[in-house]
């Protein structure tokens, strides 16, 4: 939580106007709000510059907003998979999340979440949540989503995940992002004292390696690791380097899936651990890896259901061919929500349609 206290501290004064602008006159749909979004572009992962004013009203859905960011060419150019983007909103001084359905209106934001902490310590992120099966092949015609995504997961890899992984694994994600941001350097150039210099002082090698991996080693031999790893990977264009990143990472952690602790059935209830990514929701089972419940071609419905004053809350999909619903009761209002989100954004990508599959009324204000 280091590095988003820091951005707290460094927004709290200026963006407390920027995050929440209200005009005297109303308009239609009531007062008019301006969001910051923050998000990685296809050029850079820094959520300080990488940012967007977007002006609302209270009736303001978030598909509206996620849709001008998209057009405005923020994030890059040509933006074909749309529906592979989401709204979050995060807490910057907790682990607090809440992922925004594209239905939501400003207004529902406002009163059900942003309402719970002082504004400014809110951050709007556009993240890429809903992937397609094949993610490298899909992302052929759309490069600036691929390089939005490469450029989200090496961001979480970097905040996250980078100083728990071993030396060669930090090494080699570190040498693929080099070659890949130096797509014409020459095979052989950090040989040559001179390149190597100008990469660790101009650029800086914080930007591709962990602290950690740096302060374990002496300088000489941290430079040579770096040289022989290189190599490896010298050859290779920038689409080898990225589909190469997520090869690796895949073996470290499961950045394409979502995890779940949650409850299966109905009277007879087993307590479950849920994957939901790419290829549909599974339950994990043993090491081998999760066994399929259902893809997301199958689901005809998503059932919302929570009653006043209980704290779980369950979904109900309505399969293809199955005698009953698959029924899922989460310990959270919060967590169903966040996977009926994500499970209906998947339906959505799948169908190629904008119609949410969530069967909820007064979405947003039941808690």
């Amino acid at each position: 939580m280091t590095g988003d206290q820091k951005l707290l501290d460094t927004w709290r004064d200026a963006t407390t106007q920027a995050l929440c602008i209200q005009s005297e006159t109303a308009k239609e749909g009531g007062m008019t709000k301006i969001l910051k979004v923050c998000f990685c572009s296809n050029t850079s992962i820094n959520l300080g510059k990488n940012f967007k004013l977007v002006k609302c009203n209270y009736a303001t859905e978030i598909r509206e907003i996620i849709n001008t960011i998209l057009d405005s060419g923020r994030v890059g150019p040509s933006i074909i998979f749309k529906s592979c983007y989401g709204l979050r909103l995060k807490h910057l001084k907790s682990d607090e999340i809440y992922w925004l359905h594209p239905d939501l209106t400003i207004h529902e934001v406002l009163t059900k979440y942003e309402s719970l902490h002082h504004e400014a310590e809110w951050r709007y992120d556009l993240r890429i949540r809903f992937l397609p099966k094949d993610i490298m092949e899909s992302f052929k015609q759309d490069r600036t989503t691929l390089l939005c995504y490469y450029q989200q997961v090496r961001s979480d890899y970097m905040q996250e995940v980078a100083a728990q992984v071993n030396q060669e694994t930090a090494m080699k994600l570190g040498c693929l992002e080099i070659r890949r941001f130096y797509k014409d350097m020459p095979p052989k150039a950090l040989e040559k004292k001179s390149n190597f210099d100008l990469l660790e002082k101009e650029v800086g090698l914080d930007l591709f390696f962990p602290k950690q991996l740096q302060d374990s080693m002496k300088a000489k031999h941290l430079r040579k690791l770096i040289q022989q790893t290189f190599l490896q990977f010298s050859q290779f264009k920038e689409d080898e380097c990225i589909s190469k990143f997520f090869e690796i990472l895949r073996t470290v952690t499961n950045f394409e899936q979502e995890h779940y602790k949650c409850e299966l059935g109905q009277g007879w209830i087993i307590t479950v651990e849920l994957v939901i990514g790419r290829h549909g929701i599974g339950q994990v089972i043993n090491k081998d890896g999760p066994i399929t419940l259902a893809e997301f071609s199958q689901i005809k419905s998503i059932n919302f259901l929570h009653s006043e004053g209980e704290k779980k809350a369950s979904l109900q999909l309505e399969i293809k061919g199955a005698p009953q619903p698959l029924t899922i009761t989460t310990s959270s209002v919060v967590m169903a929500e966040s996977m009926a989100d994500l499970i209906d954004g998947y339906c959505r990508l799948e169908s190629e349609t904008t119609t949410s599959f969530i069967s909820r009324p007064k979405r947003g204000r039941d808690q």
